[in-house]
């Protein structure tokens, strides 16, 4: 189904998010053309902690992607009249971002594993990424151990899946989800299920060092 007013965005990350090049139609504009809608994106908006993807709609740059529960708004830096465009995400921020946001669902597993600290909320940037735990303290004893353990997860390689399945069934999530229906769930092996939207990596030695 189309983007237009009522229609729904058919959101490309959430089945490939190693997809960085996709061709689409607009469907609906606002803000004299600087705003776009498309029947089908492969741009992430900002949402859950992750910020949006960067990139290009034909040769106009894309400022900002932004959900509109729905729809998906594209916000660029001129007006674009075409109807039919090819779109190119930013692929040295997405991948970081990718980097990021499964290294974090790691070191939450990880430190609700070790300590039973649960994770409050999250935030990746360019700069740096930030985890709120529900703790009172952290020694730095914690800090190395937990150190250790996320790492000999990362070389292990561990695959990372990706995968719908219904809330009312979906069973062992870190952490409970308030959504009915058809849930997103992301799965390291052996470790780790939650329910979530985000780009990730397809194994942990993606990640890289934590």
């Amino acid at each position: 189904t189309g983007a237009g007013i009522g229609g729904v965005t058919e959101r490309l990350y959430y089945t490939d998010a190693y997809l960085s090049r996709f061709r689409a139609t607009v469907v609906d504009r606002a803000d004299d053309g600087r705003t776009v809608y498309l029947d089908r994106s492969a741009f992430y908006p900002t949402s859950g902690g992750q910020p949006n993807d960067l990139g290009r709609l034909g040769d106009i740059a894309v400022l900002d992607v932004v959900d509109e529960g729905e729809r998906v708004a594209h916000r660029l830096a001129a007006p674009l009249a075409a109807r039919e465009v090819e779109g190119a995400i930013d692929w040295t921020r997405r991948f970081d971002l990718m980097q990021q946001h499964t290294g974090q669902h790691l070191l939450s597993a990880v430190l609700e594993e070790m300590f039973g600290w649960p994770t409050v909320s999250v935030h990746f940037g360019a700069e740096s990424s930030t985890l709120d735990i529900d703790v009172g303290t952290v020694s730095p004893e914690a800090v190395a151990a937990a150190e250790v353990r996320v790492n000999a997860v990362v070389w292990e390689n561990r695959p990372v899946r990706v995968a719908c399945e219904d809330a009312a069934v979906a069973t062992g999530l870190r952490k409970a989800t308030g959504r009915s229906g058809s849930i997103r769930i992301v799965t390291i092996a052996d470790l780790d299920r939650s329910a979530c939207g985000g780009t990730h990596v397809r194994a942990t030695g993606e990640i890289g060092a934590i």
